[in-house]
């Protein structure tokens, strides 16, 4: 630790002595692909996912534009009526294979996956028909009206015939996607998987990514190769990313360790407003479990002070959420505007000074036992603090393997776990829709750690009918949040920004949704996979950053 501040502080003098660059990767990037172009990057979570937005083409992507989505393989759609409609699909556009994508295309994959179905939302239980209506024109006849479902063709992803007829669509028996379980052309995104697979049950530490010569947009991809890493200790992942030129290009750090990024001379640091979330589950699925007590679930959410948490471990990067749904939903933060966090209503409550005294008295001598990523052991250390005040002792066990994480979750109300709480980054697959934390809330769902709710359940039943973003929408969100808040159904935590080290020689920008827009993404003539000779030490220097740094690490 020594060590490290001392070469913290050197390098520190040297910024003040050097000053900052200007990051000029944006002007000078490759405007067309290299075919040494080769980037790195770590994906710790939801890999599956990040993985099939860069490998599979859908109708419609996700977006962090107000309405979450945009067109993809679809360039238009009508609405006919509350359950009818058509959707038009780009022209000339042809799978990995080279085989067409048509109609044909569409219908075969919706039969293919009505055989196992997805169970996070009701899309299938309220799917009445596709049908072709010309061979670039595709209808969608609901049972009833749906308004999720938009958001829910983000998801499925369209494959050839060769890869159904080998794996089929990819749901049956599996809580998370199943999609991509063997490389090969199968997709119609901007990149081929050529090495491993992720399904989120599954993944290899390694996958290997190259451009798709046959992407319907002939200008992308600009990077040729893309290596990525789905299981990586934290201090493995600075120093690839921060010491090591050529070992990692984008990564997401620990928000306490943004001053190392600025200063890396490898590195630059970008930060992004997001609408992920960081869910921590209380287990009230465990037998004699303490937190099937309401009160001590209440007493844990008093005893986090969100404000010190965003101050001092998030470093400013999040938003305070008094719920575990980011306010950077809009509807979420109309709804919730006049509703404080726990810690907040407790300490303004004319008699806090008694519920003080009672919240030590449910919590002290508790031991509790935490199942977490190793990426957020930052914030434990953060929350251990705090919640150390009033006598409370946490156990860890960590992991660095997602897959090991869904093992445990969604596994845990078949057979009921031995911990107590569990943390998972929750980033926003729902696209700038707070369904992406609600599910989380229905009892029949593996993903939920709470034991009963009907009242509740009626509420998310409503949900699905309420036109987004509209009053009724908002109100809905209103009572489904009050609600959650109020049986205090997870310990709720600040909701992050994104925070990643980057490439110096690498001009991106990240998606707020869950979404790595790596088509997009360029180097400069300066990049390690391309350059010849030396790094020039003049490209050493710190990049002024977009966030404020140097504030001490804890």
């Amino acid at each position: 630790m020594k060590r490290s501040l001392t070469l913290l502080f050197c390098l520190f003098s040297t910024l003040v002595a050097s000053g900052y660059r200007l990051d000029d990767s944006a002007s000078l990037a490759l405007q067309t692909r290299h075919p040494d172009s080769h980037i790195k990057v770590f994906l710790p979570t939801m890999p599956y996912l990040y993985l099939s937005k860069l490998v599979n083409g859908t109708l419609v992507r996700s977006s962090d534009s107000s309405q979450g989505w945009e067109y993809m393989m679809a360039h238009s759609h009508r609405q006919l009526s509350p359950t009818v409609y058509d959707f038009f699909l780009v022209e000339g556009a042809v799978f990995q294979d080279g085989s067409p994508f048509d109609a044909d295309a569409v219908l075969e994959n919706f039969a293919s996956m009505r055989k196992s179905p997805f169970r996070y939302s009701d899309l299938f239980s309220r799917l009445d028909r596709v049908e072709k209506i010309s061979p670039l024109h595709v209808r969608f006849t609901l049972t009833q009206p749906y308004e999720l479902f938009m958001f829910d063709l983000t998801m499925v992803n369209l494959y050839t015939s060769t890869y159904l007829e080998h794996y089929g669509w990819g749901f049956k028996g599996a809580s998370t996607s199943n999609s991509m379980k063997h490389p090969g052309p199968y997709g119609l995104g901007p990149y081929i998987l050529k090495e491993g697979f992720a399904t989120g049950g599954e993944q290899t530490p390694v996958i290997e990514l190259e451009a798709n010569p046959h992407y319907y947009d002939p200008r992308l991809p600009y990077i040729q190769k893309i290596t990525i890493y789905t299981e990586l200790g934290t201090e493995a992942v600075l120093e690839a990313a921060l010491e090591r030129e050529g070992s990692l290009d984008i990564a997401p750090i620990p928000f306490n360790r943004k001053t190392e990024a600025v200063l890396s001379p490898y590195a630059k640091l970008i930060t992004h407003p997001s609408t992920h979330n960081i869910s921590v589950y209380f287990n009230m699925l465990k037998p004699r479990g303490v937190l099937k007590d309401k009160a001590v679930r209440i007493a844990l959410n008093e005893a986090i002070n969100q404000e010190n948490l965003l101050k001092f471990v998030y470093k400013n990067e999040g938003r305070i959420a008094p719920t575990a749904a980011t306010r950077n939903y809009a509807s979420v933060e109309t709804a919730t505007q006049d509703l404080p966090t726990h810690f907040e209503r407790a300490a303004a409550a004319p008699d806090a000074k008694e519920r003080t005294k009672k919240r030590r008295e449910i919590l002290e001598g508790l031991t509790l036992k935490v199942y977490t990523l190793e990426r957020f052991m930052f914030l434990w250390k953060g929350i251990e603090y705090q919640l150390s005040q009033y006598g409370v002792r946490l156990e860890y066990e960590t992991t660095t393997s997602e897959k090991e994480l869904y093992a445990q979750l969604l596994t845990n109300r078949e057979s009921p776990k031995n911990w107590d709480i569990l943390a998972w980054g929750n980033d926003d697959w729902c696209s700038n829709h707070p369904w992406t934390v609600f599910f989380n809330y229905r009892t029949d769902d593996v993903w939920s750690t709470i034991d009963e709710d009907a009242p509740l359940q009626g509420l998310l039943q409503e949900f699905f009918t309420l036109p987004y973003n509209s009053p009724a929408f908002v109100q809905s969100v209103g009572r489904i949040t009050k609600r959650a808040y109020e049986e205090a159904y997870m310990l709720f935590v600040p909701s992050p920004n994104i925070v990643l080290a980057v490439n110096k020689e690498v001009s991106y920008t990240p998606s707020a949704v869950l979404l790595m827009p790596l088509w997009e993404a360029k180097i400069t003539p300066y990049h390690w996979s391309i350059r010849q000779g030396a790094y020039p030490s003049a490209r050493h220097l710190p990049i002024r950053p977009n966030a404020h740094l140097f504030e001490e690490r804890p």
